[in-house]
Parts: structure tokens; C-alpha cells; sequence
């Protein structure tokens, strides 16, 4: 049987969302932007990237402390998931209005894809305040935070050697 220790899979997340975060700051100073070549695409990615790295690294190390207060873990869970569904409406709001005044080469079925995922998840995590008062919405939002800004990542990259 494996063991879990939530802790270590909370630290595991922000590091890799820290480690997102830095690495596009590699792309940027070695890739064409470097040179001032910054299209409206590629700073949206860029924010996108770095809203859900620290979006998802924030929360990991909130959850961490919380945790290691006198606080009842099923109320831990409730509080960060209440918080991640709430600043996640906010952050799909504000993304759907930078969106409309950006790049009008956005795919958008990816778009409506990752949007859709995300109402989806924000979704259980209201479940997991009124009902379940778990870990596993908590960890499952803040992977699909480390997934969308390693998407970021990967388009970043691919825009930052053309020439």
C-alpha cells in the first residue's frame, strides 16, 4: 500500500509551479523576445503561465501552513477550496477580458476546452465546501493549475525560437 503524505505532495506542487515560473523567465531572455519582440500572443501566454504557476504555488504553501495549525483538516479543505474556487472565478472572468482585447489568433476550442475544465473543477470545489470537506478537489485544482501553465510553457517556447 502507498503512502500519501498530502504534505509532500503540496511541496512537490510549488516547487514545480516555482520552477514553471523561473524557467519561462529563461525563454524570455534567450528566446526572439529578448530582443524586444514581445506579440500580444506570447505576453498573454506569459501571463497566463505565471498567474497559474503562482496561482497553484500560492495555494500549496497556504494549504501547508494551515495545515500545521491548530485547525481541523476537514475545515482546512473547505477553507482552500472555497478560496481556489472563488479566485479561480475571478482569474476565468479576467482572462476571458484579456483575451477579447488580445491576439485575435487564440485558438479558441482550446480555449473553451480549458475553460470548460476549469468551470468543472471550480464546480467541485463548492461541492467539496458544502459536502465532502476533502483533499482531493484541493489537489486535483492545483494540478490543473500546474497543467495549464505548463501548457504555457510548451507554447511559449515553441513562439520564443522562431524566427
Amino acid at each position: 500500500m502507498i503512502s500519501l503524505d498530502l504534505t509532500e505532495v503540496l511541496v512537490g506542487i510549488a516547487e514545480i509551479a516555482i520552477a514553471l515560473a523561473g524557467f519561462s523567465g529563461v525563454v524570455v531572455v534567450f528566446g526572439s523576445r529578448s530582443s524586444g519582440q514581445w506579440d500580444p500572443g506570447d505576453r498573454l501566454r506569459l501571463t497566463f503561465l505565471l498567474e497559474a504557476s503562482f496561482t497553484a504555488g500560492g495555494f500549496a504553501l497556504a494549504t501547508i501552513i494551515m495545515l500545521s495549525l491548530p485547525i481541523a483538516p476537514d475545515l482546512v479543505w473547505a477553507i482552500v477550496s472555497g478560496s481556489w474556487g472563488t479566485f479561480m472565478c475571478g482569474s476565468l472572468y479576467l482572462s476571458s477580458q484579456r483575451m477579447k482585447t488580445n491576439d485575435p489568433s487564440v485558438d479558441e476550442l482550446s480555449n473553451r476546452i480549458v475553460f470548460a475544465a476549469f468551470a468543472i473543477v471550480i464546480v467541485l470545489q463548492f461541492v467539496n465546501v458544502a459536502m465532502w470537506h476533502t483533499f482531493t478537489p484541493v489537489i486535483v485544482g492545483l494540478l490543473l493549475n500546474l497543467v495549464g501553465a505548463a501548457m504555457q510553457f510548451g507554447r511559449l517556447i515553441q513562439s520564443a525560437f522562431r524566427d
